[in-house]
């Protein structure tokens, strides 16, 4: 009998490849359909007719699947697959059975054959942008209700460590090419790197200049891994200039900086936990790449800042802080997700690479806070799709973290116990489903469906199972030794 953890991972991955690849259109291909009905395994609202009228529609389909657009519910897009891939790969590599590496095979040379851009590089993926498996063609995402006859091609790297690593080793001319592509299309001036979280997949430069933290994050990552794949020294410097962009405005008394640079931007000035976990993450995945001390001192710094002035009482965090360290809501607490779990992820990498013991506190406290009854009432952004997959897949994750830098086995079980609960909860047909709510403003969120969406994280559940398998078993087998540092990439 197959181990737990693997087998739910494994059923996961399998029904993926026989059931969830595109089937649709003239032409049938190996990737992944991004949403799918669990009863039936296709995309929701599969069109009648596939002809023109489908094709320049912008059909909004709130009143069947929430916040969703067809761009959504009948797309591909390896951005929200990324940790699908690193699972089919893991998997294989755990039992030697070669159907998933082909499955992740297909998948990225079907990719980088057919959906990137001969006008710029640009990958074809990101919050903007899909392949239609009706079509068979790219199309850009809509995301007004109503009125916005736009088709917008946007490239936007997304909330997870980007696949370069693996992407590289397939292509890594164009791979290569889609990292130049950030410098030459995302900043917008190159003295100071104010950049932009877009670019356009066909003519490159997008007009609208907005500098999130998350971003500067990414893109530092993604020019400190091609330094070390070339040893070209212009991408060091591309990825210190980057990792400059949000320290040179912190407030340099409390190391907390606000979540845009451009202060007219229309959302709030103040500090967000989610974004200090986002950026310290990204600058460490871009330290372990090109092992630059400024990349590591800056998360840390980030982080301390965040235990210092958002951390109120033992298990409690303040939910915004200006950047002076004052409370800007006061009186209220943040929810545990995402910004406490994601600074806690960010944490437990700062602790492997510094030994820092308020490090180990700080991802110790929310690891422990966080217990299979805790319920998160968040959504996907812009749809009505629930996101707690991710939030218990990245709360298991840096269980799994504790476990693997410091050998303690109470975060061994507390990893198979979030494990468990994930499984109970989320498996259904051998998918991993959300809930899907269509009562805008209902508190708690109660689902009236599911649906099995991509961007709610599932391939990363289905790695981190892998990986506490892997941890499990050799721990049982008397093998299990900490490790002196975290692996590279496991988010």
């Amino acid at each position: 009998m197959e181990a737990p953890y693997l087998r739910a991972s494994k059923e996961f991955l399998a029904t993926l490849i026989d059931k969830g690849t595109d089937r649709y259109g003239k032409k049938e291909t190996p990737v992944f359909c991004l949403c799918l009905d669990p009863e039936t395994y296709t995309p929701p609202k599969a069109p009648e007719k596939i002809d023109r009228e489908y094709a320049i529609g912008f059909e909004y389909l709130y009143r069947d699947f929430g916040f969703y657009w067809k761009s959504h519910l009948h797309g591909s897009n390896l951005i929200y697959d990324q940790g699908t891939i690193r699972a089919l790969y893991m998997l294989s590599d755990m039992t030697g059975e070669s159907k998933y590496r082909a499955a992740a095979d297909a998948y990225l040379d079907f990719f980088l054959e057919n959906l990137v851009s001969e006008q710029t590089g640009i990958f074809g993926w990101g919050e903007h942008i899909f392949y239609n498996v009706f079509l068979d063609y790219l199309i850009g995402g809509c995301f007004q209700t109503s009125g916005w006859h736009y088709f917008y091609y946007g490239h936007e790297l997304e909330r997870w460590t980007t696949i370069y690593d693996i992407l590289w080793d397939k292509n890594p001319e164009k791979t290569r090419i889609e990292i130049e592509a950030i410098y030459d299309f995302k900043i917008h001036d190159y003295d100071t790197f104010i950049c932009n979280r877009h670019s356009q997949y066909y003519s490159g430069r997008s007009d609208d200049v907005l500098t999130f933290i998350k971003h500067t994050g990414l893109f530092a990552h993604a020019f400190a891994l091609a330094h070390a794949k070339t040893g070209d020294p212009k991408y060091l410097s591309w990825a210190k200039k980057m990792s400059d962009v949000f320290w040179r405005i912190r407030d340099p008394r409390t190391n907390l900086v606000r979540h845009c640079v451009q202060e007219h931007w229309g959302g709030p000035k103040t500090c967000s936990g989610g974004g200090i976990g986002e950026l310290s993450l990204f600058l460490m995945r871009a330290y372990q790449w090109s092992p630059d001390s400024e990349f590591l001192e800056k998360a840390h710094a980030y982080l301390k800042a965040y235990a210092k002035y958002f951390r109120v009482r033992e298990n409690s965090f303040r939910a915004e802080v200006n950047t002076d360290g004052t409370d800007a809501r006061p009186g209220e607490f943040a929810d545990y997700w995402e910004g406490p779990i994601r600074c806690a992820k960010a944490a437990a990498l700062a602790y492997s690479l510094t030994k820092d013991p308020d490090m180990l506190e700080l991802a110790d406290v929310v690891v422990n806070s966080v217990d299979p009854e805790m319920e998160f009432d968040s959504v996907v952004e812009r749809s009505l799709v629930s996101d707690t997959i991710e939030a218990r897949s990245t709360i298991l994750s840096t269980a799994l973290d504790l476990y693997e830098v410091t050998g303690d086995k109470k975060y061994l079980l507390k990893s198979q116990a979030l494990a468990d609960d994930a499984i109970k909860r989320y498996q259904m047909n051998g998918l991993f489903v959300s809930g899907l709510s269509f009562e805008l403003h209902a508190s708690p969120r109660v689902p009236q469906t599911y649906v099995y969406d991509a961007r709610a994280g599932a391939g990363w559940l289905a790695l981190n199972l892998l990986r506490l398998q892997r941890d499990l078993d050799a721990t049982q087998a008397g093998v299990f030794k900490p490790f002196e540092q975290l692996e590279r990439i496991y988010d």
